[in-house]
């Protein structure tokens, strides 16, 4: 039985702590937080102890599962690895690329799992999307990818702005997706809520095996939206992470023979063709899964890296990539983005 432990009582962590204590191979031995109330709520829930500071719980476990505000990860994270405890990560892992380096060469040299919770890996949405585009579909590389990730304006995640709050997530996957070197970022944001940090980006990756990206992610907007859309050279697929629905919108073997080239359809057939051609020369599929709780899923992964030495599904190493793409959006952003900051009334 793997003992855990919970850093961070708030609104993550107290999901966090559901899933540990439901879990057949955890044992849930307390919750961490310097807020009295929060952490007294939470233990009690689980009828674990509560602790005022991490360092006397680490005696008593095997794991911890960090979900404090991202200024504190470096910090905790280090202290638990040092400590010889393997470490669930909220995302973002860091607030920096230098942090992030530091606790995966850290994790490395101690032997120890670093796993950091970018949970829409384990959105069913998104496993059937990669299943067409590399196997049941073979559409090819990914040209273009539109991703938007946008919520209201919920107070929390204060510390960090939206490309490290939510565009990350998206960072993520596209990385995953585009399998290569990110030469060029170009983006803009700025904030409305109150500054240093944004709360609306756009930001347009280019890679060198010729993907482009563009991500949005706001979280002042008027509805809550997660979708990407993957656009290959025979294939569209789209996915809403949302509502767990996968659409592949994909051309037929007439179209990629080139039967209806410009060059090949007579002029006298252009009326009798467009009327019903997108219909009937392409196909969309379009299905929605069935609800799978992420976060169980991500604490599965998390109990069978460890009890096998295995890879995690989401490991520090991968997360670096998205840090630093992260944090060269942020440079970006700060080096154009100064003229478009809400002016503020006087």
């Amino acid at each position: 039985m793997l003992k855990i432990g919970i850093i961070g009582a708030g609104r993550l962590g107290s999901f966090h702590a559901d899933k540990a204590a439901a879990h057949s191979g955890v044992e849930l031995v307390g919750v961490a937080d310097p807020c009295e109330t929060a952490r007294s709520v939470l233990a009690t829930k689980h009828n674990v102890p509560a602790f005022a500071s991490f360092d006397e719980m680490l005696p008593m476990i095997d794991a911890v599962i960090i979900a404090s505000p991202t200024f504190l990860h470096f910090g905790l994270g280090s202290a638990c690895l040092e400590a010889g405890k393997h470490v669930l990560m909220e995302k973002p892992m860091c607030a920096s690329l230098a942090e992030g380096r530091k606790l995966v060469e850290l994790a490395k040299q101690r032997g120890l799992v670093l796993q950091v919770g970018h949970v829409e890996e384990f959105n069913p949405a998104w496993a059937a999307a990669k299943k067409l585009l590399r196997g049941d579909l073979m559409a090819g590389e990914p040209i273009l990818i539109d991703a938007v990730r946008t919520s209201g304006y919920t107070f929390r995640s204060t510390d960090i702005g939206t490309v490290f709050d939510m565009m990350i997530h998206d960072i993520d996957l596209v990385l995953s997706l585009a399998a290569a070197h990110v030469f060029s970022v170009d983006a803009t944001g700025f904030h409305i809520i109150g500054g240093p940090n944004e709360d609306t980006a756009h930001a347009r990756l280019l890679f060198d095996n010729g993907c482009a990206a563009n991500l949005f992610s706001s979280r002042v907007a008027e509805k809550a939206e997660r979708k990407m859309r993957i656009t290959t050279a025979t294939a569209t697929v789209t996915v809403d992470f949302g509502t767990r629905t996968t659409t592949c919108h994909r051309a037929d073997a007439t179209v990629l023979q080139g039967r209806y080239a410009p060059n090949t359809v007579l002029p006298d057939s252009v009326s009798l063709l467009t009327p019903t051609f997108m219909k009937d020369a392409f196909t969309l599929e379009s299905t929605t899964h069935d609800a799978v709780d992420a976060l169980a899923a991500e604490l599965d992964d998390f109990v069978l890296s460890i009890q096998t030495h295995k890879t995690p599904r989401v490991s520090g190493s991968r997360a670096l990539e998205s840090i630093s793409v992260a944090e060269t959006i942020v440079r970006s952003i700060s080096k154009s983005g100064s003229r478009w900051q809400v002016r503020r009334a006087a």
